[in-house]
């Protein structure tokens, strides 16, 4: 495990929500339109899936790709075919939004001890 093996996963989740507000924002864009089904990104799986095969310290980071899938829940959501709610949208961008603020305050501690360390060994 190298030193900044945190930091690799924490950049792998913030890429995965980016794509998971991308996502969300293309879902409120074709709110109206007729026969869209939602989508959404699966991510947090793979992750949890690693960490129970292999532990924290050793997640190959190259596996960690997150996926756009259609969410085929309420594949019948409105008489049009589409089935994305705007409300839930806006919740989960809500959530996304909190998500990647957290990520980067992580982040940003994590590399504030690096520099603490390393100005501690001059």
């Amino acid at each position: 495990m190298d030193l900044f093996h945190n930091i690799d996963i924490i950049n792998k989740a913030l890429d995965a929500t980016m794509l998971r507000y991308s996502t969300i924002s293309n879902n409120i864009s074709n709110q109206d339109t007729p026969g869209y089904k939602r989508k959404d990104v699966a991510f947090e799986g793979f992750l949890e899936k690693e960490i129970e095969r292999k532990g924290i310290g050793n997640i190959s980071i190259n596996t960690l790709n997150p996926k756009v899938y259609v969410d085929n829940q309420n594949y019948a959501y409105r008489m049009d075919g589409n089935n994305v709610d705007i409300d839930v949208e806006m919740a989960e961008s809500a959530k996304v939004k909190l998500k990647y603020d957290t990520l980067i305050e992580r982040t940003s501690a994590q590399l504030a001890r690096y520099k603490s360390i390393l100005q501690t060994i001059k």
